[in-house]
């Protein structure tokens, strides 16, 4: 059956945070202008079908050069073939010496989700590499069905993927006993289900905020969540996403929390390049217990006043290569990447959505707009952070991630201004490659001139410039010869947008020789 999903989905082009809450149609509020949180879309209507839950080294560098054209003269450029490297100083952390790589999932945009879909997802996320999925969810009635049909989902393929809540603690009710025992209850339903990620051996428990008051449950805030703990007959494992934006201290939480994850990691929020400096400061607030750190490939998010009124974008070049490789290095024992279905904010790496219900007014740069090939090049980048090394494969991917327009862009018919920080944004091409054997890639822009860059066997990145515009066609060559034909991308890179889109197009091109030979 997983054969066929796959087979399905790939047959098809494939293209997502984090959203407030609004009352009507939307249901995940405005939190952020008061808390600077980023929140996730939860939809408030009813799902209508509930389901049974129980289971039936070095830094190697290689120079590039462009290759020369008489009709085209774009500045001579040089790129890097980077291959991760990875900390062999040790695990940090509690736990038993295993890494787990889990991803974050907006179950606030599942309203339209059935059996099959749960199944679709699962099965994508497994063969990404992942090994659990982090439930994130608010209290609509229909999102905890949508769990259910998950965990039956998990069930019926009998998926090695593990599930986990991760509760969106700015849209549960927090104030006192009865709030706790609703989360309690939660948890307790599938602590002991084979398909819920246990960490020590106590099932994992994740929430996206949670401190943003000064008292949680009625009391302090660990005493409301070791009274939640006391719900929990079989304990848990407390790793909750909080942000402390009153002034708390790490040092106030760690009593009642077995380990933070650091949300605002996943980027560079301040402008400046995306690094490991918040992930080293939390560790060393946090001592001997568990970190998760945080990986997302792009931030950018278009609201205006009239709907969740945000419009920015981070400095995000190339950043699922760039964190995967930090992360690698700090030898964290679990990771989580942002995510796999928050559209709004546009760092989603799953298949783009079937459905505009899924999106709120004024979402206009999700459906032209093709994730999915950051979902498979995901798989080596967890065997280095796992093993310190990437699988050898008899296949070839390259996957380009690009905007369809230059960063200072000026928009013809936009109500918006620009977002606010794309000035930081470059405008280049940036391209991985995950080869079996070492190979020219070549690329062209429109009519400019080609440009030639040497990648060896494994993970190889590169940058190329938008120069004068328009299709992107992506090659590869092995002693002269073109290897699996040559790819041209969907959309064009234009001067003159008519809607601002910072939301990059990823595209991807295969060659399996085993494919060949079976003519």
């Amino acid at each position: 059956m997983r054969a066929f999903i796959l087979a399905s989905l790939f047959a098809v082009t494939l293209i997502s945070p984090t959203l407030a809450r609004q009352n009507s149609q939307w249901s995940h509020q405005r939190v952020r202008q008061a808390l600077d949180l980023d929140l996730g879309l939860h939809l408030g209507v009813d799902l209508g079908e509930r389901a049974s839950s129980e289971p039936s080294s070095d830094v190697e560098t290689a120079t590039s050069t462009i290759v020369p054209s008489a009709s085209a003269s774009i500045p001579s450029i040089t790129a890097t073939s980077t291959a991760l490297p990875v900390s062999t100083s040790g695990l940090y952390g509690v736990g038993d010496g295993s890494k787990y790589a889990t991803i974050h999932f907006m179950v606030g945009n599942t309203y339209t989700y059935r059996l099959a879909d749960w199944m679709v997802d699962l099965t994508l996320i497994e063969e990404a590499g992942f090994d659990a999925v982090a439930l994130n969810l608010g209290p609509d009635c229909w999102q905890k069905n949508s769990v259910d049909l998950a965990y039956e989902a998990a069930a019926k393929l009998n998926t090695k993927l593990k599930l986990f809540y991760s509760f969106d603690m700015s849209t549960f009710g927090i104030a006192g006993d009865s709030d706790a025992a609703t989360i309690a209850s939660y948890i307790n339903q599938y602590a002991d289900n084979y398909y819920t990620f246990k960490y020590n051996g106590l099932p994992f428990v994740s929430t996206f905020s949670g401190d943003q008051y000064n008292s949680a449950f009625g009391r302090s805030l660990c005493g409301g969540y070791d009274y939640v703990r006391s719900l929990v007959p079989s304990d848990m494992y407390f790793v909750p996403g909080f942000f402390f934006p009153n002034n708390q201290t790490i040092e106030e939480a760690k009593p009642c929390i077995q380990g933070l994850f650091n949300w605002n990691s996943a980027w560079s929020t301040d402008g400046s390049a995306v690094s490991t400096v918040t992930d080293l400061d939390w560790m060393a607030q946090l001592g001997p217990i568990t970190r998760t750190w945080l990986i997302s490939p792009t931030f950018f998010t278009h609201y205006g006043e009239n709907s969740l009124n945000k419009n920015w974008v981070y400095a995000a070049d190339n950043n699922y290569a760039k964190r995967w490789e930090q992360v690698a290095n700090i030898s964290a024992p679990l990771v989580q990447v942002i995510t796999w279905n928050d559209y709004g904010e546009s760092h989603y790496i799953s298949p783009r959505p079937s459905s505009v219900q899924l999106e709120p007014i004024g979402t206009t740069w999700v459906n032209g707009n093709n994730h999915s090939p950051w979902a498979r090049i995901t798989k080596p980048y967890v065997q280095i952070y796992k093993n310190g090394a990437a699988d050898s494969l008899a296949s070839d991917l390259i996957i380009w991630e690009y905007r369809t327009h230059p960063a200072l862009a000026t928009a013809t018919s936009d109500p918006l201004a620009r977002p606010t920080s794309a000035e930081l944004l470059s405008d280049e091409i940036f391209i991985t490659t995950y080869l079996s054997d070492a190979a020219e890639i070549r690329i062209t822009v429109g009519d400019d001139e080609t440009g030639a860059y040497q990648a060896e066997v494994g993970l190889n990145h590169f940058s190329h410039p938008f120069g004068s515009g328009g299709l992107i066609t992506i090659g590869m060559w092995r002693n002269d010869t073109n290897i699996g034909g040559t790819l041209t991308g969907e959309r064009a890179i234009i001067e003159a947008p008519e809607l601002y889109d910072y939301n990059p197009v990823v595209e991807q091109f295969w060659h399996d020789p085993g494919w060949e030979a079976c003519a």
